[in-house]
């Protein structure tokens, strides 16, 4: 208790440049919210300071937070200020040094890295994984399609996108329970420890099956990985382990917290739901409303000089929070920004990032987000949330739901 107390303590250090009214504590997952509804629990941060210092976070020893669009849009697109290096720092938990490829590389590293793996998720190759997809979808689709209610985040919204990036990567279906374990230890625990110990499965784990892959190269995407080039050269291990790692963390998390917040709004707005079972063809543009509305990720960054925004200085060495959801939920950029709006012109949101380090797999999980509501909508009948029922979400890293159940309406 007093080793948890004292980094307690750390963390609640201010650097003396920072001004005493803009330290205002925000750590992205406390507070009784975050536990029903975390946007609303940041929903102050669009309409307060347009950046402020927090001295406590979940995962750094104090940052600055970003809260509007065009300040969120200009630290994503200049790296030259602000560094992706270290940002997310899962190697650190295990004492090693390798980036996530390429999210954690810097301009012009980064680029060589970009180019490597842009044509594994162009809209032509994603076009290619429609059948697995959406056979994906529809086997966990018909285990509940004629049940009364069903719990949706165990049943779907978890095992569908995790389902689709497993086959990519070439890992066995049934190992998902594990997966998802250590998915959890690693994206929705707070504890040290838990984060350390789940690292350090992923990283074993991925190591035996890029040696594996080594002596016995296949299609999938870890083959792929391992016996690349950049530049004219073989990868180093780390490489390999950097692209492998962040490939692994992003199929297991994003799109299934996304998808949880989407039906509980379907859910929750029947009229919507009807006029888009009634005309499919609405389906991917209420998509990017929905990807806008519930923009999940937080990004960070650290700086790189000194320098200032909005007026604030900023130093070299500091840390940035960087919500997607700030920017996407921006009253000056968006119109009532908190309604759903189908017909909501120029949605320039943030969901999938900005700048160079703009989501990899943004086609993909346009085309799972697409390709889910087709089938259930053909598949299941007009649903509702079961009355009494939990419904938990959960802060920090990315937001997401860990329990909504649904009843249908036969």
């Amino acid at each position: 208790m007093a080793d948890a107390a004292l980094a307690m303590e750390a963390t609640r250090t201010v650097p003396p440049h920072v001004p005493a009214d803009l330290v205002i504590e925000s750590d992205f997952h406390s507070g009784p919210g975050f536990a029903t509804d975390p946007f609303g629990a940041v929903a102050w941060q669009t309409t307060g300071p347009r950046i402020f210092y927090s001295p406590t976070h979940y995962l750094l020893p104090g940052c600055w937070v970003v809260t509007r669009a065009e300040d969120i849009r200009y630290v994503l697109q200049t790296p030259e200020l602000f560094s992706s290096s270290g940002g997310i720092g899962f190697s650190a938990l295990i004492d090693e040094a390798w980036d996530l490829i390429p999210v954690e590389l810097d301009p012009p590293h980064h680029a060589p890295f970009r180019a490597l793996l842009n044509p594994l998720f162009s809209p032509k190759e994603v076009g290619k994984l429609e059948t697995g997809v959406r056979l994906a979808a529809t086997s966990l689709v018909d285990r509940f399609a004629d049940a009364d209610e069903v719990e949706f985040i165990g049943a779907f919204a978890q095992p569908f996108p995790v389902s689709v990036f497993l086959q990519l990567l070439g890992l066995p279906l049934e190992e998902m329970p594990q997966f998802l374990e250590w998915e959890a230890g690693l994206l929705k625990s707070f504890s040290l420890e838990d984060r350390k110990r789940a690292a350090a499965n992923i990283v074993g784990y991925l190591r035996n099956a890029i040696k594996d892959r080594r002596a016995n190269p296949g299609t999938d995407l870890i083959s792929w990985a391992t016996h690349s080039q950049v530049d004219g050269r073989a990868l180093t291990d780390d490489e390999v382990i950097g692209i492998c790692f962040l490939m692994f963390i992003a199929g297991l998390d994003t799109v299934a917290s996304s998808l949880g917040f989407h039906y509980h709004y379907l859910a929750t707005h029947p009229e919507l739901q009807a006029q888009l079972r009634a005309d499919r063809s609405l389906i991917p543009t209420a998509v990017e409303e929905f990807m806008r509305l519930y923009s999940i990720v937080i990004n960070h960054r650290r700086v790189v000089q000194d320098t200032e925004i909005a007026g604030v200085t900023l130093k070299k060495g500091d840390w940035m929070t960087v919500p997607t959801f700030n920017a996407s939920l921006d009253p000056a950029e968006f119109q009532d920004p908190r309604t759903f709006i189908l017909d909501r012109p120029a949605n320039r949101h943030v969901a999938f990032s900005y700048g160079p380090h703009r989501c990899l797999g943004s086609h993909l999980a346009r085309r799972e987000f697409v390709v889910a509501m087709n089938e259930i909508f053909d598949r299941l009948p007009t649903f509702r949330l079961k009355e009494g029922a939990p419904f938990r979400t959960v802060g920090g890293a990315v937001f997401g739901v860990e329990e909504l159940h649904l009843v249908f309406e036969r």
